[in-house]
């Protein structure tokens, strides 16, 4: 059975909530991904979060902190602050009753070194091992999302090296195909089928991370198509639908809904 979210940006989430309560779908909450949040408040926030999730039946996800963190850093310092941001990220989400957190690999591709991939890729795993126990105790699984991957490999790699529990793959899709010509999107499902638990589903025309709806004209991506083939995978993701705009929300659970009727 296909398990079905929309992701909420804003930190007044109640235009998302109440979609999810009218489609019966679940909740990916984003807003504390903000360094602003994360540094401010965000104890206030999450009180306000809990009360308005407090009777909310569907399934939790929750979206990491990833601004300007690196944990393959060569840098120790910033290496320890992505950590604590995890770490904190990780709290928060639990205190959600989320199940899912998301946080971002951050590869670099403009440095075209294979010296860098190999090192990002070794340095990552070692950062993630001790952080996939942190999860666990939490009751989270820690789902690692291609930002700037210029192929599916990294995060494929980074996947078979890690010896921890519960670390899977968020596969956006925009980002897969953007970032990356010379690897088709059936590619990256294909490669990732052993560690995908998450994905982040929206449109583009082709040139930029529009966060467009599923079926909009001019669409670059066929996501007729492609809800099928993720829809019959022996372990079904869950599929977050990661818009802003609520009527392309609503105009997208619309769509998927068909789709995977």
């Amino acid at each position: 059975m296909t398990t079905l979210l929309i992701a909420a940006y804003r930190q007044d989430i109640r235009d998302h909530l109440a979609l999810a309560q009218t489609y019966n779908v679940g909740l990916e909450i984003q807003a504390f991904s903000h360094p602003q949040v994360l540094t401010g408040d965000w104890r206030a926030l999450l009180k306000m979060y809990q009360s308005w999730l407090c009777d909310f039946p569907g399934p939790i996800a929750f979206h990491g902190a990833f601004f300007d963190i690196s944990g393959a850093s060569d840098d120790p310092d910033i290496v320890a602050l992505t950590r604590k941001r995890y770490l904190l990220s990780m709290d928060i989400a639990a205190e959600l009753g989320a199940e899912h957190i998301v946080f971002h690999t951050n590869f670099i591709p403009m440095i075209r070194t294979e010296r860098y991939r190999l090192d990002f890729i070794q340095r990552l795993t070692a950062f993630l091992d001790p952080l996939g126990y942190e999860a666990e105790q939490r009751n989270l699984w820690i789902a690692m999302e291609n930002m700037w991957d210029p192929d599916p490999s990294i995060l494929k790699a980074i996947m078979q090296g890690t010896t921890a529990p519960h670390i899977g793959v968020c596969l956006d899709i925009s980002h897969a195909y953007l970032y990356n010509n010379a690897h088709p999107l059936d590619q990256w499902v294909t490669q990732l089928i052993p560690y995908l638990i998450h994905c982040h589903l929206n449109n583009t025309r082709g040139v930029i991370d529009e966060h467009l709806a599923l079926n909009v004209p001019g669409g670059a991506i066929n996501f007729s198509r492609l809800l099928q083939t993720l829809a019959r995978l022996p372990n079904t993701p869950w599929l977050v639908l990661e818009l802003d705009d609520p009527h392309a929300v609503a105009q997208s659970l619309k769509f998927t809904r068909r789709i995977l009727a």
